[in-house]
């Protein structure tokens, strides 16, 4: 659906695409803005060092934009490069589109082509501003998110809307499913998006500022897991954090990730409470008493410098597991 958005009318657009993206999920709108328009060059951050060998790695954009053979600009700064500006005022493009670009662009940049720039964000705004909209959706339990399509300017996810549309959040979503959907979505309602701004069947409507909300940029220390939270509170952690940063939690001096888990509402133990345990104490059965007396079964784990495993092929390894205290 167009969420409240204002019709106009006006003729078909025709024109030409620089399209802006870097990270995975920007993949599926390039390839829908590829079927009905001319995506004149794609731009995407630089090559960066990755793996053990920090070998330089191009970003999933730049290899689909090789391999279809499209022009290709990887600035290292888009702010006063005089270069880059003229590069783009060379392609003569009717409209920026950006999608999980990673840098922020100037307005000289953004006011270049005839229609300006858009941008998709993976949530309705205004909730969610910033980096990391899909990890807070799934962080605080919501039951639905949305894809927004918007016209930049200076503020980081506050320009006038074009278009929404939300879906449901699956109980078993995480950040790899969830994206990918939101991908898709937005891929489906782009081209239409296009077509209907450029020929004036939509009106851009502006923000309601009093109901913003803002993400921060996730880092490593996140997946740390407070064990005085919530069985349900730490799954939601550890979807949010899948596949990066991950969820963890140390035992005996040494870090382990929780790489697959599960709440389970229904457990009763001997004395009926995780509270009589004390949060973060292990069970039988890779269970671990947690916040609010609820318990979190471990499925799979992995102990730092060891390979993933099963938790019951890790309880025949380390038996003393099993009562001990995870910090």
């Amino acid at each position: 659906m167009n969420k409240n958005m204002p019709a106009g009318g006006g003729s078909a657009f025709g024109g030409k695409i620089v399209f802006f993206g870097t990270a995975n999920v920007a993949l599926p709108i390039l390839e829908a803005l590829l079927k009905q328009h001319e995506v004149v060059a794609v731009v995407t951050k630089p090559d960066a060092e990755a793996g053990r060998s920090q070998g330089l790695r191009e970003s999933p954009v730049s290899a689909l934009a090789k391999d279809l053979k499209l022009a290709t600009f990887k600035p290292e700064t888009v702010q006063n490069n005089s270069e880059f500006f003229g590069q783009l005022q060379g392609l003569k493009a009717d409209i920026f589109v950006v999608v999980a670009y990673g840098k922020i662009l100037p307005m000289e940049i953004i006011n270049l082509p005839q229609y300006k720039t858009i941008n998709i964000h993976f949530s309705v705004l205004p909730k969610y501003r910033g980096p990391s909209p899909i990890q807070s959706a799934l962080l605080n339990g919501d039951e639905q998110t949305g894809t927004s399509v918007f016209i930049l300017d200076q503020k980081v996810d506050d320009g006038s809307l074009l278009a929404q549309e939300i879906i449901g959040i699956e109980p078993d979503d995480n950040y790899f499913t969830l994206s990918d959907k939101l991908a898709k979505l937005s891929a489906g309602i782009i081209n239409r998006v296009i077509q209907d701004y450029t020929s004036g069947l939509v009106t851009p409507l502006p923000q309601d500022e009093t109901r913003a909300s803002f993400t921060k940029i996730i880092a490593k220390a996140d997946g740390k897991i407070n064990w005085q939270n919530s069985a349900a509170e730490i799954y939601n952690r550890f979807r949010a954090f899948y596949i990066w940063p991950g969820i963890w939690t140390t035992w005996n001096g040494k870090i382990i990730k929780i790489t697959d888990c599960l709440p389970d509402p229904d457990l009763q133990t001997e004395s009926g409470s995780a509270d009589n345990y004390g949060c973060g104490k292990m069970l039988e059965g890779g269970v671990v008493a947690c916040g609010n007396e609820t318990f979190l079964q471990i499925k799979q784990l992995q102990l730092e410098g060891k390979s993933e495993v099963a938790t019951a092929d890790f309880l025949n390894g380390y038996p003393a597991f099993v009562g001990s205290k995870l910090e």
